[in-house]
């Protein structure tokens, strides 16, 4: 007879959640030792990749003066990102314009009280002609409001 031995059945796979767990990391982390080749089943590979990757978190970010850290960098892209999905949203939902519209905005209501004051040379001289100051104001004053009343009226910007 023979004193040949079976084969041992293969190790099973260690645990993420436990791994995780026990070493008070995230279950993703032990998936990324696990992508970067790193022995799970091997407690002491998985204490070095960890301290390894906790070493890179702590390095200078490689874009920045070596004042911020790779963590920090990436918060900061986290809340550029969160605050650009929100000037999205907004800008859809029509609460927030681009600066280029409010540019091409304000052209059109200049171009056009330009027109109107300049529509008032004629007509204004004749209107103001013998009137005291008070009634020169008076007249002015409701000539200025008609003016803005019709801007209002008639302007691109959307009215709350």
């Amino acid at each position: 007879m023979s004193a040949r031995k079976k084969p041992l059945p293969p190790a099973p796979a260690p645990n993420i959640s436990a791994l995780a767990r026990d070493h008070g990391v995230s279950r993703e982390t032990i998936r990324k030792l696990r992508t970067n080749g790193i022995d799970l089943s091997d407690d002491k590979a998985v204490c070095d990749g960890l301290a390894a990757s906790k070493a890179q978190a702590a390095a200078p970010a490689p874009a920045t003066d070596g004042t911020e850290t790779l963590l920090e960098a990436k918060r900061r892209r986290a809340v550029a990102d969160a605050d650009r999905a929100e000037i999205v949203a907004r800008r859809e939902s029509g609460s927030v314009i681009a600066v280029s519209d409010v540019e091409e905005i304000f052209n059109q209501l200049g171009a056009e009280m330009r027109s109107r004051l300049l529509g008032w040379r004629g007509d204004l001289v004749v209107e103001l002609e013998g009137l005291s100051g008070p009634k020169i104001a008076a007249v002015l004053d409701r000539r200025i409001c008609e003016l803005l009343e019709r801007i209002h009226t008639n302007s691109p910007i959307p009215k709350p």
